[in-house]
Order: structure tokens, then sequence, then C-alpha cells
């Protein structure tokens, strides 16, 4: 038995619908990931890659979510590298390419980067994003099962709910613990980002 059948066993038990047929608590579990994809954001979730472009765009990776930083090649970098930030869409196209150096947009699937383009040699660029979730298999194991089975569990269990008649309750029940659990992680992800930044405090004034 692999993880994902053990899993999906879990799911019809849980449930008590031993009927269910494995087509259809596998959809359960699509739909959890599909959650995930849309909530959840933690480390575990952050991609890499690197390009060489051309161009002034490029299309995103087919699995990307949302951006965490984008850095271009630089001589000014310390490892050659400078980050390089966002800017509306509105305001980036609206402005001349020497003055977009430094930012990107986002329009679509595409990624627009700022500054003259270098046709002949190309531009490296280095993006950190989030990616979606594996999608769990009997061939392919998901890191959120191993690491997060109670989340991985109830999520499945909310929509499993929402097909059994007369159980909206239960499906509310663990669809508000999967909510509370997916907002903790990604709070306890947005703290160990910043974990090891020293404390700045404001200095005391005092009347007189």
């Amino acid at each position: 038995m692999t993880d994902f059948s053990d899993f999906t066993a879990q799911i019809a038990e849980w449930a008590n619908r031993a009927d269910w047929s494995a087509a259809l608590v596998t959809s359960y579990v699509r739909q959890a990931e599909e959650k995930f994809n849309a909530e959840l954001r933690v480390d575990r979730m952050i991609d890499f890659q690197e390009a060489l472009i051309i161009s002034r765009c490029a299309p995103l990776p087919d699995d990307w979510l949302q951006m965490d930083l984008i850095r271009i090649e630089n001589e000014n970098g310390p490892d050659g590298f400078l980050p390089i930030r966002y800017k509306a869409r509105d305001e980036f196209f609206n402005l001349r390419d020497s003055w977009t150096y430094g930012y990107y947009t986002i329009e679509g699937r595409q990624i627009f980067f700022g500054g003259s383009p270098d046709i002949v040699e190309g531009i490296t660029f280095k993006i950190a994003y989030y990616a979606e979730v594996p999608v769990f298999s009997d061939n392919l194991s998901s890191w959120i099962y191993t690491k997060y089975p109670g989340l991985y569990l109830d999520a499945a269990l909310s929509f499993a709910a929402l097909h059994a008649v007369g159980e909206e309750q239960g499906a509310a029940n663990f669809k508000a613990l999967a909510e509370d659990k997916i907002a903790k992680l990604n709070a306890d992800h947005l703290r160990a980002k910043a974990s090891g930044s020293r404390v700045t405090r404001s200095r005391v004034r005092s009347f007189g």
C-alpha cells in the first residue's frame, strides 16, 4: 500500500463510506490541493528558476502561484545579482525603459522586465516563487501529507462531507479546522522569514 492509497482509505474511513469509489475519494484530494494552491504560502512551496532573457518579457513558470523575489544580473551585486521590485502595470508601462530598470511587472502569465533588453548577450534573471503543491498520487509523494497530515485530512474531509447529504455542518467544521491550520502555517512562515533580523527598539523620549 502506498502513502496515497493509505490516505484515500483514511478519508473513506473517517467519512464511514466504504462504498465510495477510489476516483471519488481522489477528487476530494484534488480539491484539497486546489485549496492549498489558493491559500497556503509556506517555505516548502518556494522554488527557484534561472533564465537568460533577451526580450522584454518571458512566460512565468507553469507552476507559478506568487512571486517571492526576483534578482537581475548586475556586477554591483555581491554575488553578481541585485534584487528588482514590483511596479504596478499602469505605472510600469507608462515609463521609459531607462526609468523602469530595477522593476518588473506581471500581466497575465507573462513577466515584464524593466530597462533596455540585451538582444545579443541577454540578461540573466533569478526568481524565487511560490509553486503549486505536488499532485499527490501513488507515484508522487507529498510533503504536505508527510509534514502536515492533519491539514491534508481536514481539507479533504471538508469536501467529502459536502458530497454526503446532511453533513453540511461537518463540512463547515472541517473547513474551519483546515483554514485555521493554513492561517497559522502562513503566519509562522512570515515570522520565520524575519526571525534572524535584529530587533529595533524605539527611543523613548521624556517630557521636560
